[in-house]
């Protein structure tokens, strides 16, 4: 449980990166993003991946910078993919990333 909170969470980094961006942020709501609505998304990623580095290096020690970074790589391969041919179903994947942050913080937090 605690690999699939630290993926989500770089996952969830990775699209608030894309979406700070204009036209990443264009491409999938159709609209102009403010500037603070920007900054928030990039508040929020920079939070979300620095979580997710700390979880995994207490997580897994040694290995856990490793680790973080085979996430990264799959997160960015994840979003590339998605935003290149599929724009339509990130705000689809962004729910349900942010259900499974919920829900996998909160299943960790009681057990």
């Amino acid at each position: 449980m605690h690999e699939l909170l630290q993926f989500s969470l770089c996952l969830l980094a990775f699209n608030c990166f894309a979406l700070a961006k204009f036209n990443h942020y264009r491409d999938v709501f159709k609209t102009r993003p403010s500037n603070k609505l920007s900054t928030q998304f990039l508040i929020a990623a920079w939070i979300s991946i620095l979580l997710s580095l700390v979880l995994s290096v207490v997580q897994h020690n040694g290995y856990g910078a490793l680790l973080f970074c085979g996430y990264m790589a799959l997160s960015i391969l994840i979003l590339m993919i998605f935003y290149s041919f599929k724009v339509s179903w990130i705000k689809i994947i962004s729910a349900l990333n942010i259900t499974v942050v919920m829900l996998s913080g909160l299943f960790l937090s009681v057990f």
